[in-house]
């Protein structure tokens, strides 16, 4: 307390037991317009303020006396986290063979200098280069792979591809047994013999002789020369197209080569034979038309005393050639329809007048129907057109659908033979062979 007596005093003053010296002068208590007796009687000991270095350093500093105090500038956490990181210091690398990454530190590699040109280039030539991590060869990655597998892993990884081989060879050995995945060519040979069937009625089928034998006959019933013409179309038809999209369905046709090329000729060969089947099909209804006609006209003749006709039912009668299509049948009915009705009223004239009501020359009368009998008898002889002659018959040529077939057939009876079904059937079945027939 001595020392405090004299404010003026230069001595230090000597801190309290457990304080450290301080630094600071009595005369800087003047500065601060404290008394040490203040201090004194508050029982405290005051730090005087220290001056910083840093303000001894502005003050002296010309910039400072410049521009005056710098600012403070905050530190902003949410506008930092929004800027794009240009030199991450962690790394992820991945693994292509397991997926599995790994992260690294990358704080030690030179980052994107600030002039913008890359590292290796340019005025920053002498930076080191940044290398790409080199991808470990096939052998090292699944050295890698099996090395973090777990033990259950590994015995998988050896199991499941032997019961899988093993799965498979046995699989192939109850399929070349039971022979549960070959072709089944039954289906095919059954189809084939329905083919064979139908191409035998084709070949028997007389109707179509039948309907030009007939075509002149009056005897001849016009439903019954239809039957024969409606059985005539079907034998101009074909196959039918049903069968044969059956026999492209068949495994056989499907998954044997050799099969599958016959089917496809035969095929060929009964499109061909099928392009004059429409040509076949109008010449049959003209033959229809024509022998309609023929029992037509015998049956006016039989029932009007030959030339008694009247207009009406000469008209009538001509109907079916005019009104055939045919240039040629419409121009015979037009003239026949003519021709006819001038006879008939010839005849009429001569039979039915009677010289109480007018004067009839007889003599006349009967050289006027003769004359015009005979002109009718003469067109009929001349003109009547002769259809069977003048629109033939074009019937479908089986010859090469015959050959086509028969090579398809033998082919597929035979391989049926050597891969035959015995659940199916269809052969027959000897005690050493299999005979298909």
């Amino acid at each position: 307390m001595d020392n405090m007596e004299n404010p003026n005093s230069q001595s230090e003053m000597t801190p309290p037991a457990g304080l450290q010296p301080t630094g600071f002068q009595s005369s800087d208590l003047q500065s601060t317009n404290l008394q040490p007796t203040d201090l004194q009687s508050n029982g405290l000991q005051m730090k005087a303020p220290e001056k910083t270095t840093a303000q001894d350093a502005d003050s002296d500093d010309s910039v400072f006396h410049v521009f005056g105090n710098a600012k403070t500038v905050e530190f902003d956490q949410r506008l930092a986290s929004q800027q794009i990181n240009m030199n991450p210091t962690e790394k992820m690398v991945v693994e292509p063979l397991t997926g599995s990454s790994v992260v690294y530190d990358a704080s030690s590699e030179q980052g994107v200098p600030e002039n913008g040109f890359p590292a290796g280039y340019g005025p920053n030539a002498g930076i080191k280069r940044i290398k790409k991590p080199v991808k470990p060869k096939l052998k090292e990655r699944i050295k890698r792979s099996f090395g973090q597998m777990t033990k259950k892993q590994r015995r998988l990884l050896v199991i499941i591809p032997s019961v899988s081989l093993i799965l498979i060879i046995t699989l192939s050995l109850v399929a070349m047994v039971t022979g549960v995945f070959a072709t089944d060519y039954s289906k095919t040979y059954s189809v084939a013999k329905s083919i064979k069937n139908e191409l035998q009625k084709i070949r028997s089928n007389t109707n179509c002789e039948k309907v030009i034998e007939y075509n002149d006959n009056t005897f001849t019933s016009m439903e019954i020369y239809q039957g024969y013409v409606e059985e005539c179309k079907k034998a101009g038809r074909g196959i039918s197209e049903q069968l044969i999209e059956e026999m492209g369905d068949t495994a056989g046709v499907l998954k044997d080569v050799e099969v599958n090329r016959r089917f496809e000729a035969f095929k060929v060969a009964l499109n061909e034979s099928k392009n004059g089947n429409a040509d076949m099909e109008k010449t049959l209804n003209l033959y229809s038309i024509w022998h309609s006609w023929i029992l037509t006209e015998a049956s006016g003749d039989k029932s009007h005393n030959g030339f008694e006709w009247s207009e009406a039912d000469i008209k009538d009668a001509a109907k079916i050639l005019i009104e055939s299509g045919n240039e040629k049948l419409a121009a015979y009915g037009n003239r026949w329809v003519e021709l006819k009705t001038e006879a008939a009223k010839a005849a009429y004239k001569f039979y039915h007048t009677s010289e109480s009501t007018e004067v009839v020359d007889y003599a006349e009368a009967k050289s006027d129907m003769e004359a015009k009998k005979a002109a009718f008898s003469d067109f009929q002889k001349e003109k009547r057109p002769d259809i069977v002659t003048e629109f033939p018959l074009q019937q479908v040529n089986l010859a090469n659908i015959s050959v086509k077939f028969e090579e398809m057939y033998s082919f597929i009876r035979e391989t049926y033979q050597k891969n035959y079904n015995k659940r199916v059937g269809g052969c027959k079945e000897l005690i050493n062979a299999i005979i298909c027939d």
